[in-house]
This record gives C-alpha cells, structure tokens and sequence, in this order.
C-alpha cells in the first residue's frame, strides 16, 4: 500500500499544476475571444478560481513535510469554496437561467456567496472546517471535521449546488433544440458530471487508501476543460458569430418571436412572446398557435406566406387580454430546402392603437372647440362692434355708460375663449398624474369670489390618477352651479365609496337644478349661457384617464354632479 501512495501522489500532483495551466490558459483565451460577454467574463474568473485552488492543493502536497508552510497553504486555500459558488453562478449564466436576471442578482448573491464566504472565514480562522495530522511516509495532511455541525453544513452546501449545477447542465440540454447548442450543453454536462464523479471517487476510494493531500478532482477538471476546448473548437462555443449569437438575440428582442412547425406547433418562443399572450415562457413551446392566435388569421398567414414567403402587419386582438397585437411571419425552409414551417413575430401595439385613438379625438375636438370658438367669437364681435358705433354716434347719450360696460365684458367674454382654447390644447399633454383631492377642490375654491355662497366640503383623504388640469373641473363646477344655479346659497362637496371600489365625489347645490332633458346636453361644447365650455371641458379633463362625470340632481331641487373614479384612478393618501 505504501508504495502504491508514493506512485499515486506525485501523479495526482501533477494533475494539480497540469489543471492549473489548461483551466488558466483556457480562461484567458475565451476572454480574448469577446471580452464583452458576461459568461466570458464569468468563465475568466471560474478558471482563475479553479487555477488558484489546484496550485495551492500542489504546494500542500510539495510542503507536506513542513509543518510551517503546510499550514499557511492551508489558510491559504480557504477559499476555495468560491470555485464552487462560482461554477453554479457560469451554469446558471450558461444554461440563461431566469435567476440571472438583473432582478435576481440579490437571490444569487444570498444562495451562492455570501454562504461561500462565511465558510471560507471559518476556514481560515478557525479549525471546525478540517483537522490536520502527521501521517508518516506521507507528512502533515488535512482532514474533514466530520464531529464538527459546520463542516457538516458546508457538506450539504456543496452537495446542493453540484446538484442544482448537474440538475441546470442537464435540463438545459434536454430542453435545447437539436443543432449546436444542444451538442455544446452535451459536452458541458459530461465535463461537470466527471469533475463530480472524479471527486466522490475520490472521497471514497483515494481517502480510504490513506491519499488525503491531493485527490482526483483535479484529473476532472483537466478533462472538462478539455471538453469545453473541443466545444469552442469544433461547435464554436463563447465564439460570437451570428450563429452564434442567434440564441441571444431571440432572447432580448422586445418583439416575441415564435417558431411554428409545418403542423402548426410551437417549436420554441422567447420571453418576449410569454409576455404578449400572457403566459409563462414553458406555456408556448409544444402548444398549437390557434391557441394563441384565431384560426382565421393563422390561415391567413400561412395562405399568405405560402404565396409570398412572407407576410407583415396583420392586426389581431388577443380574446384573453383585449391587447392588439401586429404580426408579421416568414417561411422557414430546413437544410434540404424545403418548407419546414414559420416563424412570427409578434408585437404588442395596444399602446400604440390607444394613442391613435387618443389622437383622432383630440383631432376631432380641436376641430370641434375651433369651430365654435370662432362662431361665438364671431358673435361677440359682432355685438362689440355695435355698442362701439352707438358711441362714436354719440358719446353724450344717456346710454354711453352702458354701451361700454357692455363692451368691456364682451373683451372680457372673448378672453375668456382664447384662454379656454390655449387651456384645452395642453389636455392630455403632459402624463396624468397622483393629485391630492382635498386641496385641488380647496384651491378651486379660494380662487372664486364666494360672499353670499356657504360651501362645505366631507372630503376623504385621497389622491386621484388625473391630467394636470384636473383643479379646472372643481373650478368649473363651482363655477356652474353659481352661475346657473339662479339662488344659489348652499353647496356641498363629498365623496364616497361604492362597493365595486369606485370612488364617487359630489357636488350638491340648493339651486335651480337641471331639467331631465338637459342633462346630457349640459356636457356638450357651445351648450349654455356663457362659453359653453365648461361642464364639456370638465368631462374631457377627466376622461383622459377614464374617470366619468354626470347630473343626476332632481329639477328645482338642486344640481348634482357625480365624478366616478374607477379603482384603479384613486388611492389613500400616502402616509394617512
């Protein structure tokens, strides 16, 4: 036995330094290859870890016999332990697991290094992770602490991330789609089950036969970097190309793509069609796209790429979401070239559709608001220039005074348009935004002249979800019902909640009321007294986000006007 430790320790050594160089030279080459990839950069430091730890299991093996030197190489490799957070991290990065999202860094950095670090601490300052004795013929050695709960805490560590690595590895290459990728994960998942396999032979065999300094990990390691040489090679692996690339590219388009067999089955789709349709990424790949798209579009497509070999912007509602969704496709043909089925991309333009629609309305009611501004602007000045004749004729007459208040008030009335008009054309520029209700409806009213006008407000402590004009329909409404309220003394402003969660804000006058027939009229432009902009503007302000107003007050009892404000428009105030 003694001479069979003494051949195989040298040999096991020098797989050490051998590891050391292959993982170390192979490091440095991905890197040169495209050093802007984060699983090059993450490969470079697996593999500098990798060289770091097979160099100092070398030199404990070569200072075995000094006791001095064997323990600062020991301390030396207490960090170890991060080449195996790492290889998890470069499988998890490799195999685009979703916790390598930018959103679960936090995840990763709790499960793999911080737990890393708190065993490599232990190790170097303490003695609960390994014990070290004198073997004769053989020198100072390390041993488990087997007794020890950390060291029995570190073993489970390990073995669950090599599990989670052999788990990911495979998956990922049962899952790839026949071609480059899948060979490359192949070869991926041979290297790390042999690394592994190598290891627990080791622990079992080499440490029972009285090997402790050095073990066969390491012949593991030089086969699997071996193996992923061969991959760059002769599969291009860590290459970028479009070929290459392609597998990226599909993944972080913002359009969904979806791949379609000549049966009509989904071959593979990226995170970006899971999203459109609202499924889970696995929820695509094996499903038949009439699933997802009508029958009738998909044969469309298919008649239309069938005759062209291509077909763009056809328009589809999705019946699960009510989102509009553009569609353009193409035939794919395999190697032989022949037609092997279509691939889609999808693009999400309900925004876009909304906008379209929001900008014919606008279009509509500026065309509209232009309309009757000019027809009552036209009036006014009609009847300014009348009272201004009847001066010129005769500034001395009984009635002058008369004729120019009037027509002092007409400039005042046409200001009043041209205001409105500049007002109106801001609607829906700029992004609606959380408003506090309580002291929009208290500016409203301290910017009015109220003397004779008790107003009273039971207002909850909320925001509303609203175009920046919102003040203006607590102002106009005010504003109505003193205008046209005739005897006016009371108003009352409150709100409420209903039981679908909608929030209703009041506001009650004692005047006049408004008659049943004029209860839709009052919200039309050119409708009343004055401007006739008021209640109409009002309506509009609030339905740039959804938000519903209307008069359903009792005629010579008082007007009531109810703004609903759906669910999603209101909340609590922050901090009440």
């Amino acid at each position: 036995m003694p001479d069979l430790i003494n051949v195989l320790s040298p040999v096991l050594a020098g797989f050490c330094i051998i590891s050391a160089l292959i993982t170390y030279s192979l490091g440095m080459y991905v890197f040169a290859r495209n050093a802007s990839s984060a699983v090059n950069r993450l490969f470079l430091v697996l593999t500098l870890a990798t060289t770091y730890w097979a160099l100092d299991e070398f030199l404990l093996w070569r200072f075995a016999s000094d006791e001095g030197c064997f323990m600062f190489w020991l301390k030396a490799g207490a960090f170890w332990i991060f080449v195996i957070a790492l290889a998890t991290h470069f499988t998890l990065v490799f195999t685009d697991h979703p916790l390598t999202r930018e959103k679960k860094h936090g995840i990763l950095l709790a499960a793999l290094y911080l737990p890393a670090l708190l065993f490599a601490l232990v190790g170097l300052f303490t003695d609960l992770l390994v014990t070290v004795t004198f073997q004769p013929g053989t020198g100072y050695v390390h041993l488990p602490a087997f007794t020890s709960p950390v060291y029995l805490v570190e073993k489970a560590y390990i073995t669950l991330a090599i599990g989670w690595v052999i788990y990911t590895g495979i998956s990922s290459w049962l899952k790839a789609p026949p071609g480059r990728k899948r060979r490359q994960n192949l070869l991926f998942c041979i290297g790390i089950i042999t690394a592994v396999g190598l290891s627990i032979l080791s622990e079992l065999v080499l440490t029972p036969l009285g090997i402790y300094t050095v073990n066969a990990t390491f012949i593991g390691i030089g086969i699997f970097s071996l193996l992923i040489a061969y991959a760059i090679l002769r599969h291009r692996l860590f290459t970028l190309s479009p070929q290459t690339a392609a597998d990226d590219i599909v993944r972080t388009i913002p359009e969904g793509l979806i791949l379609v067999d000549a049966e009509g089955r989904i071959v593979t789709a990226n995170v970006s069609a899971a999203e459109i349709f609202g499924v889970a990424e696995s929820g695509l790949v094996g499903q038949p796209i009439t699933r997802f798209i009508p029958d009738t579009v998909c044969t469309a497509i298919r008649t239309a790429v069938a005759k062209e070999g291509r077909v763009s912007d056809i328009e589809v509602t999705h019946n699960g979401r009510g989102s509009t969704i553009c569609i353009a496709g193409a035939l794919v043909r395999n190697p032989a070239g022949e037609p092997a089925g279509i691939v889609l991309i999808a693009r999400d333009i309900t925004d876009q559709k909304a906008a379209e629609t929001a900008l014919r309305t606008a279009n509509q009611k500026l065309s509209l608001l232009s309309q009757v501004t000019c027809h009552d602007i036209g009036n006014e000045i009609t009847g300014l220039a009348w009272h201004l004749t009847l001066l010129s004729e005769d500034r001395m007459h009984p009635d002058a005074e008369t004729h120019l208040s009037r027509s002092i008030e007409i400039v005042e009335d046409i200001k009043k348009h041209l205001q409105f008009s500049r007002e109106y054309q801001t609607l829906g520029t700029y992004q609606p935004i959380w408003q506090p209700l309580e002291p929009m409806i208290t500016r409203a009213i301290g910017s009015m002249h109220l003397a004779k006008v008790d107003i009273s407000t039971r207002v909850a402590p909320v925001e509303i979800y609203a175009d920046p004009l919102a003040q203006k329909v607590a102002y106009n409404l005010i504003e109505n019902a003193i205008q046209h309220g005739s005897s006016v003394t009371r108003i009352c402003i409150s709100t409420d909640e209903l039981a679908d969660g909608t929030l209703t804000v009041v506001f009650e006058d004692d005047g006049a009321g408004v008659p049943d027939d004029e209860k839709e009229r009052i919200f039309r432009y050119g409708h009343g007294k004055n401007t006739g902009f008021g209640l109409a503007f009002a309506r509009d302000i609030l339905s740039v986000t959804d938000i519903r107003i209307h008069e359903t007050g009792t005629a010579g009892r008082g007007a009531r006007f109810e703004i609903l404000v759906p669910p999603g428009a209101w909340r609590p105030l922050q901090g009440d």
